[in-house]
């Protein structure tokens, strides 16, 4: 049976464990969200530049031409 000393210094070692996690976790959201934001931006760009659209406008072209029979305009909001 462990020590209440040895068993003490394991908690110690989780808990630091599970905060350097969260701060790992925390840091590759972040890195995560940055580069969707440099995608976005990229994308936005091309399709105003070649194509005259806005990403909001690429999105319902897209999602009119998946439905063929046709969409409400609720189902489009």
């Amino acid at each position: 049976m462990k020590s209440a000393a040895a068993a003490s210094r394991a908690l110690k070692a989780m808990d630091i464990e599970a905060r350097l996690s969260d701060a790992h976790h925390l840091s590759l959201k972040l890195r995560l969200l940055a580069c969707n934001h440099r995608v976005e931006t990229e994308v936005r760009a091309r399709l105003h530049e070649e194509f005259g659209i806005s990403l909001a406008r690429f999105d319902l072209l897209a999602h009119l031409e998946h439905s063929p029979e046709g969409l409400k305009m609720n189902e489009l909001s």
